[in-house]
């Protein structure tokens, strides 16, 4: 029985040994875990650290542009207004221009046809007048001659007894 004694005596230290052998394991396992999750821990604190002041950069960067964006914006409008005024003015005074130039034709056209027809109506009463005055005349003449024929007066007493 000694020999079962001694082989179960081995048998145990082996199983001891092997359990020994993987807590010791486990445990470098568990510590090497640990050490990496403890590395990951503080390479993650510096990576937030730096990725916070990269995005702080670039927020940074962001708002000038965005300033510098709005600066030339604004200055960029009030050239464009500005150009926009002048224009306007430019334009108002071209179309004050040509309107007088109108009016001024138009007054001048106005003028010349005024006169015309007032030398056509001038010429047209004296006309008239020179007709009037011819059909008067031509009437009283008939009129003295038809006077003197109803009554037989002679041409002496025409002119006296009927003054036109």
């Amino acid at each position: 029985m000694g020999c079962l004694t001694d082989g179960m005596a081995r048998l145990r230290k082996n199983i001891d040994d092997s359990r020994e052998s993987r807590l010791a394991q486990q445990n470098a396992r568990i510590s090497s875990v640990n050490v990496q999750i403890a590395g990951y821990s503080a390479a993650r604190a510096r990576n937030s650290v730096q990725d916070a002041r990269a995005r702080a950069l670039f927020v940074a960067d962001n708002v000038s542009d965005v300033n510098r964006m709005l600066s030339d914006f604004c200055r960029t409008r009030k050239v464009m207004s500005r150009q926009q005024r002048e224009n306007r003015a430019a334009f108002v005074a071209d179309m004050s221009k040509k309107t007088q130039v109108l009016l001024d034709n138009f007054n001048a056209e106005r003028k010349t046809k005024a006169e015309r027809y007032a030398k056509e109506r001038a010429d047209f009463i004296a006309d008239m007048s020179c007709n009037v005055t011819d059909f008067i005349s031509t009437f009283a003449k008939e009129r003295v001659a038809a006077h003197a024929a109803f009554f037989n007066m002679t041409q002496a007493k025409k002119k006296t007894s009927l003054a036109i």
